[in-house]
C-alpha cells in the first residue's frame, strides 16, 4: 500500500514523500480500516521533524472495515466508521489502510459523509476528554441535561476561550448537549459560525479588547464559575479565564501552562492520548479510566451522528489525495485556515 510520510525541513516548513510499505494486520482489539477519508489537524505539522524519522503523522481516520483483530466484537468488514488513531504509532490515517484500536473507533450512519466523519474523532475525544473528565460536568446522556433551556435544573456557566478552532467549536457542541448555562465563547473573525449553529449563549470578541475578563464577569451577571475550557493555551488566553473563576474552580487547555495562573488555580492540559495509553509525564491513573470513557463516549458518538444532534465541522478537501496533505499542513502552520477543516480523499492520490 502507499502512505505519506512527513517531516520538517531546517526553516520549519513540512515536507513529505510518498512511499511504499506493506499492509499492516489487524492484532487483538484493532481494526484495520481502508482509508477513504483523512482529516488533519495542528499537532500534524507541530511534533514532526527534530531527530526523528518521517512519520505518517495522520490520526483522524474514515474509511471501511477491512478486517479485525481478536476480541473485536463491535466491527465487521464492510462497516462505515471513523476512528482516532493511537498517536505516535505506525499505520496512521494518511495511507490506503490505517491501524485503531476498536474502543476509540465508531460506526457512520449513512447520513454522515465519510468526508465529514474525518473531522470528528481526534477534536471529539479531545473535548469529551476535557469536560467530562477533567472538568467533571454533566454527560450529555445523564439526567438534569436540558439543552439551552436557562429555567433547566442546575444551570451551571461555562466558558470557553478559542470558541471557533476545532476543538472549541466541538467543546460548546458538547456543552449544548449537556445543558450547561450560560454558555460563554470567546472568539474572533469566525464568531459566526458559533452564532449560526447557536453554541453559545454569549460571544465575546477578544480582538482590540483589554477586558475580556471584565466581559466575562458580565456575561456571568453573578453566577459562580467553576469550568473553563482553554481551546486556545497560549499567554495570555488562560488569564481572563482565572480571573473570573471560583477560588475551587478548574481550567483545562490542550497545551502545557507556562506561567502560573493567578489566584493559585487547579489547571491541568488535557491529553487526548490517555485515552489509548498512558504517557508520561500525564498521570498513569487517567489512562487506566479514560479508555473505558472512549469506549461508552464513541458508541455515543454514532448514536449522536445518527440523531443529527451533533453536526461535523465545515471541510475544505485538499486536491491530490495524499499528494495535497503536505500543502494542507503547510496551510495550517502558517495560520491560513479559519473555521474549517482541511480532508483529503485517499481515492485522488496520483497513481491510485
Amino acid at each position: 500500500m502507499k502512505e505519506l510520510l512527513v517531516t520538517k525541513d531546517e526553516s520549519g516548513k513540512v515536507i513529505g514523500e510518498i512511499v511504499d510499505v506493506p499492509k499492516p494486520t489487524a492484532q487483538a482489539n484493532q481494526v484495520l480500516i481502508k482509508v477513504v477519508v483523512t482529516g488533519t489537524n495542528p499537532k500534524d505539522w507541530k511534533y514532526i521533524g527534530g531527530d526523528g524519522p518521517p512519520v505518517n503523522a495522520g490520526d483522524d481516520i474514515a474509511g471501511i472495515v477491512d478486517s479485525v483483530g481478536p476480541n473485536v466484537i463491535d466491527f465487521k468488514p464492510g462497516d462505515r466508521v471513523a476512528a482516532f488513531h493511537v498517536m505516535g504509532d505506525p499505520h496512521g490515517s494518511f495511507g490506503e489502510y490505517a491501524i485503531a484500536p476498536d474502543h476509540t473507533t465508531f460506526l457512520i450512519p449513512e447520513n454522515i459523509s465519510l468526508e465529514d466523519a474525518a473531522t470528528i474523532p481526534l477534536v471529539a475525544f479531545t473535548s469529551a476528554i476535557a469536560l467530562y473528565q477533567e472538568l467533571l460536568l454533566p454527560l450529555p446522556w445523564s439526567r438534569g441535561t436540558e439543552p439551552h433551556n436557562p429555567k433547566g435544573r442546575n444551570p451551571i456557566p461555562f466558558v470557553v476561550y478559542g470558541g471557533t478552532t476545532s476543538v472549541g467549536l466541538t467543546a460548546l457542541k458538547l456543552a449544548r448537549l449537556s445543558g450547561l448555562y450560560p454558555i460563554i465563547a470567546i472568539a474572533g473573525a469566525s464568531k459566526g459560525i458559533i452564532e449560526k449553529e447557536d453554541l453559545a449563549d454569549v460571544i465575546i470578541d477578544y480582538r482590540n479588547n483589554d477586558d475580556i475578563a471584565g466581559d466575562i464577569k458580565k456575561a456571568l451577571d453573578g453566577k459562580q464559575l467553576f469550568h473553563a475550557f482553554d481551546a486556545y493555551t497560549e499567554h495570555p488566553s488562560t488569564q481572563p479565564l482565572a480571573e473570573n473563576l471560583d477560588p475551587k474552580g478548574r481550567v483545562t487547555g490542550i497545551l502545557p501552562y507556562e506561567q502560573p495562573l493567578p489566584h493559585g488555580h487547579t489547571s491541568k492540559m488535557t491529553y487526548v492520548g490517555s485515552v489509548h495509553k498512558h504517557y508520561p509525564p500525564f498521570p498513569a491513573e487517567d489512562a487506566a479510566v479514560d479508555a473505558g470513557f472512549g469506549y461508552v463516549f464513541s458508541r455515543y458518538l454514532t448514536r449522536l451522528l445518527a440523531q443529527e444532534k451533533f453536526k461535523p465541522h465545515p471541510i475544505k478537501v485538499l486536491e491530490g489525495g495524499l499528494g495535497g496533505i503536505v500543502d494542507g499542513l503547510n496551510q495550517l502552520r502558517e495560520g491560513k485556515v479559519n473555521g474549517s477543516k482541511l480532508v483529503a480523499r485517499i481515492a485522488d492520490t496520483e497513481g491510485l
